[in-house]
């Protein structure tokens, strides 16, 4: 207890307690604790949010009334929405793991919007950051990429994004179960986290217990100082990369000799800037091969109908005139 207390305690400064927020409440041990610790700690303007993914039918909308049941007990406003998880998944073309994502996003931004207020707090843990780590990691992410405390999020259709909060992420989710049993606050689980064929799921249930087989040691607090030392390099490079960034042409012989992950964070930094969408791995690799005069070429298609050019020793962004109708 006394380490989730530190945990809210160090994040007043940043997230004052006479402030209004909403929490995102599943009905699960991780975001029960996450709102009584709150509450606790002496947040009393929030506002509990849940929404029911309608893939366990009466067990979803069972959720749904518990979540309101212990909002009401605390003496807290409740929102709620339902969603066909599986019809977004499907008109999406997207897994019901990245459907269930988004639907919740939007939710949270529906409901920031109607009420003013775009703070949210999440209770993502240690557990939850070694999973995205590991997840990130195996899908090419650029070194242990994971969630951050507090961050920004775009919502497609909202002009204002939403500002995620995530005080726990340095603690447990053995330390959460801790605090539960010790205080019996109960719960309520979603037998959908344990089903073996969800990417997320595997990884909790076969992947970290086996390297903590492994190596005789939880993995989780090691892949947190990782994604931190990570995290420190990337706002370095970051920094120094920003200086180039703003330029409308780029000095290929300078950029060429700039070391690779530096280099390659200026040109899809720069890229971004220019306009340019759609930045993958295989367009950075072409327009690295683009600033040697002696073997590359001066002259290649990107999307969104625009052209990277090569002259007189600077990289720039050429844009080609859409056709207009009408006559003259």
């Amino acid at each position: 207890m006394d380490l989730l207390k530190e945990a809210l305690w160090s994040c007043m400064e940043r997230w004052p307690v006479r402030q209004r927020y909403l929490v995102g409440v599943s009905g699960g041990l991780d975001s029960v604790v996450l709102l009584r610790s709150l509450q606790e700690a002496g947040y009393g303007k929030l506002t509990v949010c849940h929404l029911d993914h309608g893939l366990r039918g009466r067990a979803s909308a069972a959720d749904a009334r518990w979540v309101m049941k212990l909002a009401a007990e605390l003496g807290l406003a409740f929102v709620t929405s339902r969603v066909d998880l599986r019809a977004e998944a499907t008109i999406g073309g997207v897994s019901l793991e990245t459907a269930g994502r988004l639907a919740r996003h939007r939710f949270f931004a529906e409901t920031a919007r109607r009420l003013r207020c775009y703070r949210v707090f999440l209770a993502h843990h240690a557990d939850d950051q070694a999973e995205t780590a590991l997840m990130n990691l195996c899908r090419g992410s650029a070194g242990l990429k994971a969630m951050v405390p507090e961050a920004p999020m775009a919502v497609a259709g909202f002009r204002k994004p939403i500002i995620l909060l995530r005080p726990f992420l340095g603690q447990s989710k053995a330390t959460l179960q801790g605090l539960a049993v010790g205080r019996g606050w109960t719960c309520r689980e979603d037998a959908s986290n344990a089903v073996p064929d969800v990417v997320r799921n595997r990884l909790r249930i076969e992947v970290l217990p086996l390297l903590a087989a492994i190596f005789q040691r939880d993995p989780a607090p090691a892949m947190a100082r990782a994604i931190a030392w990570t995290e420190g390099a990337r706002d370095f490079i970051q920094q120094a990369a920003a200086p180039w960034i703003s330029q409308e042409k780029l000095p290929s012989r300078v950029i060429a000799a700039l070391p690779a992950v530096l280099r390659d964070t200026v040109l899809a930094g720069w890229l971004r800037a220019q306009g340019v969408p759609d930045i993958s791995t295989p367009l950075l690799q072409k327009v690295v091969t683009m600033l040697d005069p002696a073997t590359g070429p001066a002259r290649w298609n990107l999307p969104g109908n625009t052209f990277l050019r090569r002259r007189a020793g600077c990289l720039w962004v050429e844009r080609v005139p859409a056709c207009g109708g009408g006559g003259g």
